[in-house]
């Protein structure tokens, strides 16, 4: 059964100064404080930010928010956001809210081996439902510019097992995309060579949707996800109502890389390896 997908439109939008220099300023400043890469100590009791911190971090995800919402057309929630440190792994081809499954030709499932031949070929591409597919939409955001690091190139392609992207973006600073997180748009972070690549990465879920309680608390990572700070459904949750710091132990969801069936397969992203968040990144990050 294919995974039915929680967007409804699936076209690209650029996001043109949806944050000034103050925004930006800020966000680098949070990251600097509370940086982390869920391993200092390992699952165990994460940073968690004062009142400002807060206020400054879900202020400036809800205006890309925003943004998504008016171009979209739709009523949107803030679910999760990720200021990421892209490291120098980058990320492979994904998609947020669906897993590459199988392919399949004329009712028989092609073997591994001939996956990606058969999917440019015209065979059926099946996903399946994964931990956020109630989520819709995602964003980056470039919080420097393109001149401070090599690499990093955020690519989308036509279809899975794909080598070549039909589109590249390397934003100015404050600049984002937006995109819905179905098969419709695979993209992929190309290795970071040199320098410093920092974004926030913004994952949104339809209005009057709640978030499952199993994934408010998660903080989605990939080894190209490099050192972040997380806002999760938990914080927006406690935060908003006056609670103040949780003591919270952020799950670390972990998602493998590779081709399909875990081994290195050129662009085309594995079974494992089709971010489950996202995307990111996770949610991997992009």
């Amino acid at each position: 059964r294919q995974a039915a997908p929680n967007c409804a439109a699936h076209h690209r939008v650029e996001l043109a100064d949806v944050l000034d220099a103050e925004d930006v300023s800020a966000l680098h400043a949070l990251w600097r404080a509370r940086n982390d890469d869920l391993s200092k100590p390992w699952y165990e009791k994460k940073p968690v930010f004062d009142i400002d911190e807060f206020e400054t971090f879900r202020h400036c995800a809800e205006k890309v928010v925003d943004a998504m919402s008016e171009a979209y057309g739709e009523a949107l929630a803030l679910d999760q956001a990720t200021i990421s440190c892209t490291g120098h792994q980058g990320h492979p081809p994904h998609a947020d809210n669906v897993q590459f499954d199988s392919v399949w030709w004329r009712g028989r499932q092609i073997r591994s081996r001939d996956e990606i031949l058969a999917a440019r070929s015209g065979a059926e591409v099946l996903w399946r439902e994964v931990s956020t597919n109630y989520r819709n939409y995602a964003a980056s955001v470039a919080l420097t510019h393109p001149w401070q690091y090599g690499g990093g190139d955020l690519e989308f392609f036509d279809a899975w097992g794909e080598s070549k992207a039909i589109k590249s973006y390397r934003n100015p600073q404050g600049t984002g995309v937006a995109h819905c997180g179905c098969h419709k748009n695979i993209h992929a972070v190309t290795s970071v060579k040199w320098g410093f690549r920092l974004v926030l990465l913004v994952w949104t879920r339809p209005h009057g949707v709640a978030a499952p309680e199993e994934q408010k608390s998660t903080c989605f990572f990939r080894p190209g996800t490099g050192p972040s700070v997380w806002l999760t459904s938990a914080d927006l949750e406690r935060y908003s109502a006056g609670a103040g710091p949780p003591q919270r132990k952020a799950r670390r969801r972990h998602e493998v890389e590779g081709g399909p069936s875990g081994k290195s397969a050129g662009a085309a992203p594995s079974k494992d390896g089709a971010a489950a968040g996202g995307a990111a990144a996770g949610a991997c990050g992009a």
